[in-house]
């Protein structure tokens, strides 16, 4: 009898043990992420500062940054248009689009506004990570009223290929 109750006692304590292990699992699907980013960048003509990212489960915020034609205070066009795109695990999606035209347009200097959406999901149907946007970039175009064309630049603003960052 001494010998059941002492193998009694390590075999509780084991079962305790597993137990204890199994309660404390975790995976990363039920990990709630939230993302902010305060991106810039600029092209030949342009600079943009002060772009915002935010990611949650729920939400998906971008805006709230100043586009500026550099060397310039005044610049008159007739059209003038941006849109911010997002590539998430290798699809182009655009995020934001605004655009402008009419006679005697000053576009030296824009505001983005913002905009707010549901929050994007993967293929899995679980919200997005960081680690799935692949690159976050501006297109800006402009009717140029001298050159009598339509101009388009491209400003890179997130690329997940870039190196080592805090980010990652």
């Amino acid at each position: 009898m001494s010998l059941r109750k002492g193998m009694l006692s390590p075999l509780f304590g084991l079962l305790f043990f597993i137990l204890l292990l199994s309660g404390c699992s975790s995976t990363e699907n039920s990990a709630t992420s939230h993302y902010y980013l305060s991106l810039m960048g600029e092209s030949q003509t342009w600079n943009l500062i002060g772009y915002e990212v935010m990611i949650t489960p729920e939400d998906l915020k971008v805006g709230n940054g100043t586009l500026h034609m550099k060397n310039e205070d005044e610049y008159i066009a007739e059209f003038f248009r941006f849109r911010t795109h997002a590539v998430i695990n290798g699809e182009d999606t655009v995020l934001q689009s605004s655009s402008v035209a009419g006679n005697g347009i000053n576009i030296a200097q824009d505001t983005t506004g913002s905009v707010e959406s549901r929050g994007y999901v993967n293929n899995q149907g679980d919200a997005i990570r960081l680690h799935e946007i692949n690159e976050i970039y501006m297109v800006v175009e402009w009717w140029d009223l001298d050159e009598s064309e339509r101009n388009s630049e491209r400003i890179e603003l997130y690329n997940d290929n870039k190196g080592s960052s805090f980010l990652n």
